[in-house]
């Protein structure tokens, strides 16, 4: 390990997305930073194999010459086990579509985040630190469809709580705001109710994002393959510049096809 780098990662139980287990946004960004700060890697690309548990040690573990990251469930003394998730440089070619205009995309949030309202605490996600409407000390990040085409979108303006002291966003933050659109894109697409999950990330930070800002997040269904679910997300700021972007994978459950 890194003398800059600790051995462990810990995922505090108010970043989940499922009740027991971690956002897979905010884990896929830890990974990232950590990987980038090893590496110097721009993009990285992070498998999600397993719920992530909160709330305690969980080591890491280099491989492939450093060029892999990986996060193990450990066992009863914090040791080994098989890796829950793992991170490696990667490349992203993704055509992110025009961005709705300001009124629009902040129409379509508002509108999506009342119909989760009316789904009420039976909704599974209600509590997810990201896209949980009974998240007050979440992101609130609650896309809705814009047109006929898919494109889904909301407003965010991201709450200084969420910065550092420089005002600057966390990489697990942007990470974490990327990764719930994309299947929020889906559901509407798919017209289910029933849970999907990420499973892999691959995520470009292009501009450092602050607190305070005026940013429209936009994602969009690309393509289906059985149950592999691929999705595009981006957050774009007021003047229309796309700060950061993903391209992901979301999977149906087996019943599901």
């Amino acid at each position: 390990m890194s003398d800059t780098l600790p051995d462990t990662l810990q995922i505090d139980p108010r970043h989940n997305g499922p009740r027991t287990s971690g956002n897979g946004g905010w884990v896929a960004g830890a990974l990232a930073r950590r990987l980038a700060a090893r590496t110097g890697a721009a993009v990285a690309s992070v498998a999600l194999r397993a719920p992530v548990p909160l709330g305690r040690p969980l080591p890491l573990r280099w491989g492939a010459g450093d060029a892999l990251l990986e996060l193990l469930a450990g066992d009863r003394d914090g040791e080994g086990g098989s890796p829950v998730a793992d991170a490696a440089p990667a490349t992203l070619d993704l055509t992110v579509p025009a961005a709705p205009a300001d009124d629009v995309a902040e129409a379509a949030g508002v509108a999506a985040r009342l119909r989760h309202q009316q789904r009420g605490l039976g909704d599974p996600y209600a509590s997810c630190f990201v896209c949980g409407f009974a998240r007050p000390d979440g992101l609130g990040v609650i896309v809705g469809p814009v047109n006929d085409d898919g494109l889904m979108a909301t407003i965010w303006t991201p709450p200084a709580a969420l910065a550092g002291a420089d005002g600057r966003l966390p990489d697990e933050v942007v990470w974490a705001a990327l990764d719930c659109p994309a299947g929020m894109a889906w559901s509407h697409r798919l017209g289910r109710g029933q849970q999907i999950m990420t499973v892999r990330m691959t995520a470009r930070i292009d501009q450092p994002l602050h607190a305070g800002q005026r940013l429209r997040v936009l994602a969009w269904p690309l393509h289906q393959d059985g149950r592999k679910l691929h999705a595009g997300t981006a957050i774009v700021d007021a003047q229309g510049a796309v700060c950061a972007l993903s391209q992901q994978l979301w999977l149906l459950p087996r019943e599901a096809v």
